[in-house]
């Protein structure tokens, strides 16, 4: 499809839920976003160089899994694809579509639809959305096929339509409503194809039939309209359809005609599942965020990074000439560019670890005078109670990068870039370029924004989490973690501690009020936790494209009377819930009973704001009367 004709916004491009693999509803149908090594700048030049979006923490830690990584690239906006020729590619998936008139209602895929389009004389520009060619439906939209299947390697594939209606004799999905089963005690089967060939051969003519009257799968039917076949099935039993991956990589896009693919390697049965395209298990992204440290930045211009980068990519120069090349040409010093040729100690970095650097940067550093950020440390002790301190954030920037995706599954961020030694999932990474994990460029959003690092009193908090019923309730979450069904939430769980949870739930407390008291809506804020033996902090953030960056977040510090009001506010809120006593009293609730006293009516955000997929938390930790952080405000 013109990949031009695609509108959607390029936050979707890497996000929790979108990106490189993923599927994207549109206002015509949904699509695959491609690879970006199919965008237009796989090959960095000095025409490109405000695309890259400069981190080198970040670039840093990358390297680990991505050892030849040289840069960030941002997603380009439509005036990029204008001037440049620079845009997202994607094209539409699934790949099979059928006509909504009853009288047509033929089925095919989009390149047979098409070739029937150009066939009819119609030009190929008016295509899109795609539409019927035949002359009764009037150019009627197409409808796109709502069923995929995915793997655990991460493969996608559209159902085999052409053989639906070609059943083997021992299939009982396609028995009528009124058939009497003799087996309803055995689990349930699904359809039972003959790949051998197709009913018609090349003379097969499909039609997607939907039933008024019946409103179950067994109400959908593909039939063949040949005279002499009239072979027809329904879709009953659908999500229990069984098949062998083909190992088919749709986002990698196609390779002389054909779309790219690979040995699945998955032995057991069955390899694939059946999913609506819409699910949430069709995609997972892994991404990464990192805050902007200054000082811990090269200054070297983009520019000057792709001269250094074409003379190595040259291997016509040593680095000794290079760095005496570049310092005399454009008046730089030498440990400038000598500091990004070498690319230092590269070793996996825990995300705690990568987060301490962020902590302490802003509880302990000056403000820079480049005014890159901009942020200023308030004591809070005497204020605001249970806090010490605030850091008000008026310029902030954050870089967002996708390493890769999963299927079915998400995984933890600690395993994002381990090593496959260590990588306990039996979900695989699926990378984002052709060029596997050896690529050299990595799609990236930067965001600009302001926000609140609230600091708890580490005194107190210490002196609370020694509390046995805080402990054991931590226990809980943990305890009903060991039999959730993901191993994402087995492997967070082993790490919980009171003061996470605490930390957790009290974050999503303050988003809430801050959405009652502050007219931002809590979709518009997002947080960022720092929890470990030596950090006990949350940031709460707006950024750039969201209602809420409009300078009012970090101005409440500015008030700290009004801010300790807020943060009162919302912790006297968590004491009533309109699911009390059901769930104040939880035992165990939401995705794997991870919650307990938690639900949407009183402590869940949307899930774009939550780094945890709004999981282990618990507000009794936060107000209960005899264990809680802040008993002695309720009392």
């Amino acid at each position: 499809m013109p990949n031009d004709k695609i509108k959607h916004g390029r936050s979707k491009h890497i996000s929790n839920y979108g990106g490189v693999g993923s599927l994207i509803e549109t206002t015509d149908n949904s699509i695959i976003i491609e690879t970006f090594d199919n965008w237009g700048y796989s090959d960095l030049n000095e025409k490109l160089a405000h695309y890259i979006i400069k981190d080198d923490r970040l670039l840093q830690r990358l390297k680990n899994r991505f050892l030849n990584l040289r840069h960030l690239v941002s997603i380009p906006t439509d005036r990029d694809s204008f001037l440049h020729q620079v845009r997202p590619k994607a094209s539409y998936f699934p790949k099979w579509f059928y006509c909504t008139n009853p009288k047509c209602a033929r089925l095919a895929t989009y390149d047979e639809w098409l070739k029937r389009w150009l066939a009819s004389g119609k030009k190929r520009d008016f295509f899109n959305p795609p539409k019927c060619s035949n002359k009764d439906c009037k150019e009627n939209h197409l409808e796109q096929i709502r069923f995929v299947m995915t793997c655990s390697n991460g493969h996608i594939h559209d159902l085999p339509w052409e053989y639906w209606n070609n059943r083997l004799a021992s299939d009982r999905n396609n028995a009528e409503e009124n058939e009497e089963d003799d087996n309803k005690n055995e689990k349930p089967s699904g359809p039972q194809l003959d790949y051998t060939k197709k009913c018609c051969g090349d003379q097969q003519d499909l039609v997607y039939r939907i039933s008024r009257e019946n409103t179950e799968l067994s109400g959908i039917w593909i039939e063949c309209k040949n005279e002499k076949c009239k072979k027809k099935a329904n879709l009953k039993g659908v999500f229990n359809f069984e098949k062998k991956c083909d190992g088919k990589k749709y986002w990698l896009g196609q390779l002389n005609g054909k779309f790219h693919e690979e040995e699945c390697g998955i032995t057991m049965q069955p390899s694939i599942s059946v999913k609506l395209k819409t699910s949430n298990s069709v995609y997972y992204a892994n991404t990464l965020s990192s805050l902007f440290i200054p000082e811990l930045q090269n200054p070297l211009s983009n520019e000057i990074r792709i001269d250094i980068d074409n003379m190595l990519e040259s291997e016509q120069f040593t680095t000794e000439q290079i760095v005496q090349l570049i310092s005399i040409q454009k008046k730089i010093d030498n440990e400038l560019i000598q500091q990004y040729l070498e690319s230092g100690e590269i070793k996996y970095i825990p995300d705690n670890v990568y987060r301490q650097t962020e902590y302490e940067y802003f509880l302990e550093k000056e403000q820079p005078d480049n005014r890159q950020i901009k942020f200023k440390v308030i004591d809070c002790a005497e204020q605001i109670n249970g806090f010490s301190k605030l850091v008000k954030i008026d310029k902030l920037k954050k870089t967002t990068v996708q390493t890769s995706f999963t299927r079915n599954e998400p995984i933890d961020i600690d395993s994002i870039l381990q090593d496959q030694n260590e990588y306990e999932y039996t979900v695989q990474r699926q990378s984002v370029s052709k060029n596997n994990f050896d690529s050299k460029t990595l799609p990236a959003l930067e965001s600009y924004g302001e926000g609140i690092l609230f600091i708890l009193d580490k005194s107190k908090l210490e002196q609370w989490e020694k509390q046995q019923d805080v402990i054991e309730r931590t226990e809980k979450i943990k305890s009903n973690a060991e039999n959730a069904d993901w191993k994402s939430h087995q492997i967070i769980a082993k790490t919980l501690t009171p003061r996470k949870v605490l930390i957790h739930t009290l974050s999503h407390l303050v988003m809430r009020e801050l959405e009652y008291v502050c007219g931002y809506p809590s979709s518009s804020l997002s947080e960022r936790l720092y929890v470990s033996g030596t950090m006990h902090g949350f940031l709460i953030s707006a950024f750039d494209g969201t209602d809420g960056y409009l300078g009012g977040l970090s101005n409440l510090c500015n008030d700290l009377e009004n801010l300790r009001r807020i943060i009162e506010s919302a912790i006297f809120r968590a004491t009533d819930c309109s699911s009390d006593p059901i769930c104040i009293e939880s035992e165990g609730q939401g995705v794997g009973q991870l919650n307990l006293a938690a639900c949407h009516s009183c402590t869940l955000t949307p899930e774009t704001t939550c780094e945890l997929s709004n999981l282990y938390l618990d507000r009794n930790l936060v107000i209960h009367n005899e264990f809680g952080y802040f008993k002695t405000m309720i009392e």
